[in-house]
């Protein structure tokens, strides 16, 4: 129980800065091509990490909210002064505390890469819960995970089992990693209060789109 309680997890560290910023990573390029043909057009990003996907979603949207741990934005704010000053369609930042009391009525929510780093069921479904309540009623929800890829792979090599899933050193911290099921995500999401409407195959992701219920 002691140890436990000296495991400190930053999910924060688990983002990645992209190696081809000019180009969209495929779930980015799921989502906007999806959601145009739905003709979404107020977003917000959910754990936005160090922007990796946020230029394309910018240019995509006109209208785009991010979203992430006040850690982060301690990390990102400069780039985020820089994204004020050249891109109009970027809103505002909101700390994941304070979004979950928002109320936003948006006609969509993009999550890329956040639920498998997070280190509890319970952690999941509450964000899951948080967007619902940010949606405008029939709202789009679009999630996307990496599945048995080689670089988590390789992490778990030297990780230590924790929870459902294990965790890595970074540091004086953890992060966490969970190679899910479909079955898993589509369970949170059901319990947060979606509906399936689509599942899009890329490799080694599990990426859906789901509907506000």
């Amino acid at each position: 129980m002691d140890k436990e309680k000296k495991i400190i997890i930053r999910p924060e560290y688990s983002a990645v800065a992209t190696k081809n910023p000019d180009r969209p990573s495929r779930a980015a390029q799921a989502v906007i091509e999806d959601f145009k043909e739905k003709k979404v057009k107020k977003v917000v990003e959910i754990g936005c990490g160090l922007l990796a996907n946020t230029p394309h979603i910018l240019n995509a949207f006109p209208f785009v909210i991010l979203v992430d741990t006040k850690y982060q934005y301690q990390r990102i704010k400069g780039k985020l002064d820089e994204l004020s000053s050249v891109s109009p369609s970027f809103k505002k930042f909101i700390d994941t505390n304070s979004f979950q009391n928002e109320g936003l009525r948006l006609d969509g929510a993009i999550v890329i890469n956040v639920l498998h780093v997070l280190p509890t069921v319970r952690g999941r479904i509450r964000l899951l819960t948080n967007i619902h309540q940010n949606l405008k009623e029939k709202g789009f929800i679009f999630i996307d995970v990496p599945h048995n890829e080689t670089y988590y792979r390789d992490l778990v090599k030297t990780a230590k089992s924790h929870k459902d899933g294990y965790i890595m050193k970074r540091g004086n911290y953890f992060t966490f990693y969970k190679n899910m099921t479909f079955d898993e995500l589509n369970g949170y999401t059901d319990k947060a209060g979606y509906k399936l409407i689509r599942r899009i195959y890329l490799d080694h992701r599990i990426t859906f789109v789901c509907q506000k219920s």
